[in-house]
């Protein structure tokens, strides 16, 4: 299994880790920072970013993290977002796009759109969108395999329960798909958005053909990760889903945080990590597994 710490040095690379004050994204930056990388931490709140970067430099005081701040539900903040990266760096070399929310209730953000589909997958394609052409030209200065756009997806994208084998679009159908139905919707978004990367930018696209540049791109699931979002122990919950958490972990059925980042690491810095396994999905243990069957249809979600 590939280790985070087999990673070679990452000195004068650049990335950019959404969601990265906490979890899964919190040990994905607090990684790259640790192989010498510069890193922007993308988050909601300024506090909560600035925290997480003085919690890294305690164990990394050379640590090359900057804050970011963005809001998910509110377009326009990751319009901005992007925007302030732009107008610092002049490449990019992973964007890891890693912030997500989970089984929440219904709601429509300001933006008109359903709050998981939005927040897990429709910011970021609008950050990748604006991203591109730094993402280009990173590869076409620096070679292939330079530039990688790397989606945080979930096994919930499978058709199962709460899976689907296609994008829904209408209110009510994703209002009565349930919450959980919901987040595998966005999950499933997020593997076609890495599948439609690699068709229009991938080795073998047209945008390499004609000189345009190169971007690598991979979805994954990090795992039954010891999150908050995966967190059985909270105080509104019933007294014995803290001992089923409890023994859950001891067995190592929920994960500790700190292996959440495995395959992101690997499909967003490792060497190890080709053209060929580019557009492709990978479980927890940066393995190839053959995802949800609907990417290979993916007419209609990110042209």
């Amino acid at each position: 299994m590939f280790k985070p710490e087999s990673l070679p040095s990452l000195s004068g690379k650049v990335f950019l880790v959404t969601g990265g004050n906490t979890g899964i994204g919190y040990s994905t930056v607090l990684c790259l920072a640790s192989k010498g990388a510069r890193v922007y931490l993308g988050a909601r709140y300024s506090t909560k970013a600035q925290a997480a970067i003085t919690q890294i430099k305690e164990s990394y005081p050379d640590a090359d993290v900057r804050p970011l701040i963005m809001d998910h539900k509110s377009l326009s903040t990751v319009v901005e977002a992007a925007k302030t990266f732009l107008a610092i760096e002049k490449s990019l070399n992973g964007l890891i796009l890693n912030a997500g929310i989970m089984a929440c209730p219904f709601e429509i953000t300001s933006d008109g759109f359903e709050s998981q589909m939005q927040t897990n997958y429709i910011a970021h394609w609008v950050l990748t969108h604006h991203l591109l052409p730094n993402l280009l030209s990173t590869s076409i200065q620096q070679g292939p395999g330079s530039a990688r756009v790397v989606n945080v997806s979930s096994d919930r994208h499978q058709k199962t329960a709460f899976g689907t084998t296609q994008i829904l679009y209408d209110e009510k159908e994703l209002e009565n798909f349930g919450r959980h139905g919901r987040y595998g919707v966005s999950k499933l978004a997020n593997v076609m958005h890495s599948a439609n990367i690699n068709s229009r930018f991938g080795p073998e696209s047209e945008s390499v053909k004609q000189g345009k540049g190169e971007i690598w791109s991979a979805s994954l699931h990090p795992g039954f990760i010891d999150t908050k979002m995966n967190d059985l122990n909270r105080d509104r919950a019933p007294w014995y889903l803290g001992w089923l958490h409890a023994v859950l972990l001891f067995l190592g059925i929920i994960r500790p945080v700190n292996e959440g980042c495995i395959s992101s690491l690997f499909t967003g810095a490792s060497e190890k990590f080709t053209a060929e396994m580019s557009g492709k999905y990978f479980d927890e243990k940066a393995r190839l597994k053959e995802p949800n069957p609907a990417p290979k249809d993916q007419e209609g979600l990110t042209n």
